[in-house]
Formats: C-alpha cells, sequence, structure tokens
C-alpha cells in the first residue's frame, strides 16, 4: 500500500511540475502574444502616418501642377498680349512712317514750288508784289491763321533768346494790328446773324452799309451803256444764284441751231417775239464794249441768255463769290473759325472785287501763274448742315451755278467748266 501511494505521490508531483511548466510557458506565450499585438497596433498606426503623409503629398503635387498650368498660362496670355501691342505700335509707327514720309514730299514740293515762285518774284516790279500777295491768300496758296500773334510772340523770344547782345540800340517795331472799330463792326454783324436776324435788317448794319456803298456797288457799276440794274441784281444775287457760263463753244453753233429752230416752228411763231429765248448781240450786255464776249449770264432761269466779256464776268462773280462768304455766314457754317479769320477773307474777298472793277484781275493772276479765268474761291465751310453750303465745287472759272439743296436760296458756283 505504501508504495502504491509514493508512486501516486510522484505521479501527482510529476503532474504538478509539469502544470507548473505548462502554465509558465503559457505566461511566456501571453506576454509574446500581448507584445506582438503590441507591435501590431504600432504598426498600424505607422502604415496611417505613412499613408497620411502621401495623402498629403499627392495633394501637394496637385496643387504645384495646378498652379504651375495657371502660371504657364498666365504667361503665355501676357506674352500674346505684349506681342499684339508690340505689332500695333509697329503698325501704327509704320503709318506714322509713311504719312510722314507723304508730308515730308509735300513739304520738298511746296519749297520746290515756293523757290521757283520766289525767283519769279525777282523779275516782278515792287509794284506789283504787293497786290500777288493779296491774291495769293485769296487762293489759297498762303493762309492767314488767327495765331499769327502769338506765333510772332514765340519767334521773337527766339530770337531774342538765340541771339548775343546787341552792340546798337534796338529800335522796338510795333505789331500792325487791324482796325478794332472796323473788327467790331463786323463782330456786330456776325453776332446779329447768329441771331437769325432778317437779311433786311442785316443790309442795314454798318457793315453791310460800307459793304454794298464801297464794294459791291461800285463793282456792279458798268458803266452809261450798261443794260443792268444795279439795284435789281443786288437784291437778286443776295437771295439766290445766277447762272454763268463760258459761251466760247456756243458761238459757232448758236446761228446754225437758231437758224433751225425757225424753219421748224410753225408760221405764225416765226413773226411772234416771245419765242426767241436768246438775245443776239455784238456788245457786252453789261458794258456795252465790243469785247470779245465769251460768257454769257441770266439772273432766272426764265430770263434771256445775256453775253458778257471777261472783265465783266470777272465782276459778276467777284461780287458772287462776296455773297458766298456772307450767305455762308447767315448760315452759320463758319462758326468754328475766329472772327479775325473770317474779317481777313472778308478783306480778301473786298479786295478781288477791287481788282475785278479795275480790270487788273486777270494781270495778277498771271502773274502770280494761275489762270486768269480762275476767280478766287469763298473759303469752304469744314463741316455742312444739310449740304446747305455755299462753297465752291467747279474746276474751271469759277462762276456761280444753281445747285438743288433743301435750304432756299443757297449758294453754289456754276457749270462754266463744262466744255471749256
Amino acid at each position: 500500500m505504501s508504495c502504491h501511494y509514493c508512486h501516486s505521490d510522484e505521479t501527482i508531483l510529476s503532474l504538478r511540475q509539469e502544470l507548473a511548466i505548462k502554465n509558465h510557458q503559457l505566461q511566456r506565450l501571453e506576454l509574446d502574444l500581448l507584445t506582438l499585438n503590441q507591435k501590431y497596433v504600432a504598426e498600424i498606426e505607422r502604415v496611417g502616418n505613412i499613408q497620411h503623409e502621401k495623402d498629403l503629398v499627392e495633394h501637394e503635387l496637385e496643387d504645384f501642377s495646378r498652379n504651375l498650368f495657371e502660371e504657364a498660362n498666365a504667361m503665355v496670355s501676357i506674352e500674346k498680349r505684349a506681342r499684339w501691342q508690340i505689332e500695333n505700335e509697329l503698325a501704327q509707327t509704320q503709318e506714322q512712317l509713311l504719312a510722314e514720309r507723304d508730308q515730308l514730299h509735300e513739304l520738298r514740293l511746296k519749297l520746290t514750288t515756293n523757290d521757283a515762285v520766289n525767283n519769279s518774284r525777282i523779275k516782278i516790279p515792287p509794284h506789283n508784289i504787293r497786290a500777288q500777295m493779296d491774291l495769293e491768300e485769296l487762293h489759297g496758296l498762303k493762309r492767314a491763321s488767327a495765331n499769327h500773334l502769338y506765333n510772332y510772340n514765340n519767334n521773337e523770344k527766339k530770337s531774342t533768346l538765340s541771339l548775343p547782345p546787341p552792340s546798337k540800340p534796338v529800335i522796338c517795331k510795333q505789331i500792325t494790328t487791324i482796325d478794332e472799330l472796323q473788327l467790331e463792326s463786323f463782330r456786330e454783324y456776325t453776332n446779329a446773324a447768329k441771331n437769325s436776324v432778317s437779311p433786311k435788317k442785316l443790309n442795314q448794319t454798318n457793315f453791310m452799309k460800307h459793304c454794298l456803298s464801297e464794294d459791291v456797288e461800285p463793282c456792279l457799276r458798268f458803266g452809261p451803256q450798261s443794260r443792268l440794274s444795279i439795284k435789281k441784281m443786288i437784291n437778286y444775287l443776295s437771295r439766290q444764284p445766277c447762272f454763268i457760263e463760258n459761251a466760247t463753244h456756243l458761238q459757232q453753233n448758236q446761228p446754225h441751231q437758231h437758224q433751225q429752230q425757225q424753219q421748224q416752228r410753225p408760221l405764225w411763231e416765226r413773226f411772234s417775239n416771245t419765242t426767241i429765248n436768246i438775245v443776239v448781240s455784238n456788245s457786252c450786255s453789261a458794258c456795252g464794249s465790243n469785247q470779245p464776249l465769251n460768257y454769257r449770264f441770266k439772273l432766272d432761269e426764265n430770263e434771256n441768255w445775256l453775253p458778257i466779256d471777261q472783265y465783266c464776268r470777272d465782276r459778276l462773280v467777284a461780287v458772287c463769290e462776296f455773297f458766298v462768304f456772307i450767305r455762308n455766314i447767315q448760315l452759320g457754317l463758319y462758326s468754328d473759325r475766329t472772327i479775325q479769320d473770317l474779317y481777313t477773307e472778308n478783306i480778301r474777298l473786298r479786295l478781288q472785287m477791287f481788282y475785278s472793277r479795275m480790270g487788273a484781275l486777270p494781270v495778277v493772276l498771271n502773274d502770280l501763274g494761275l489762270d486768269p479765268n480762275q476767280v478766287g474761291k469763298a473759303t469752304e465751310p469744314t463741316s455742312t448742315v444739310d449740304d446747305g453750303s455755299d462753297g465752291s465745287i467747279s474746276t474751271g472759272p469759277n462762276t456761280p451755278e444753281q445747285h438743288l439743296s433743301p435750304i432756299s436760296s443757297t449758294w453754289a458756283i456754276e457749270l462754266s467748266s463744262i466744255k471749256s
């Protein structure tokens, strides 16, 4: 029995030892499992951090790529805009260069023309030079400027600064100006025209009274043999145009055509005086002289043509151009011009009436190198109102002609250039 119990104790003891060993191994395994679990959790956290950092890097890369493309597009657009601006500036510079070249060419032509005119003036007597200068202004070869006094003062200042002090006493020259009383009279007339005063009252102003009595009436006073009424012509020409044309080409055909018309008419019309539309005369209808009748005129379409010579035609056209100027003032077509400029043109047109009535206009024009048949025109307005300008448009002898216009009693220049 004792041996059996001993053996059982030994077995229990061995089992307890094995159990203790197993428990110890189990504890070690539990510790290892806990360590592995901690390592696993740490590894999961590290992987999560890495994934987060990866996402941040990818987002930053996307932002960088987007910013890079935006900057590249902006640089391309700026480059295109700069290139477009440079191309426009280049085109404008080329246009300005062409314009400057054209102006330089015109300036050279003008200088050449002025040199030729100056060389021709050397041979002209001194008493004709002043008349030519006035007629040059009248024909537009030289234009009076409203800033003449300003340019004169600037030139005087520049010359004073550039020249050394004079050794001799300087003689002060007084600048000549237009009579203020005459200029004020003209200003009163223009102001009255702006206020839509009737033409009859405008003719009662001091300016128009002087013009009519000193220039227009003497220019239309053709002599004792004249068939024309001065008062009637002034009243008519101040309101509406007359008709003047070159009659040189009509002199040969007129008798033959008149004979054919007489033969084609019925018998009772051949003896009627009311059917004759052309006055046949060997003398000028204006002055009664026997000069060559190269022109003809009539006041109204229904009147007969009256033959006139060169000098009477110049006087009529000079008066017509003066009334063109007056009508343009009344219509307000010269509102952009200064009163000094208008008064200067008034002087030139009145001077032209003086030359024409003295019979010297063709001579002075010929000395200027211009066509003796060309009478100076009134300046065309820069801006017209309903095509109511009184400016001349013909290229031949500048005589009045009628144009259809919505404004009544307007002025124009006639068709004498046809077949001239």
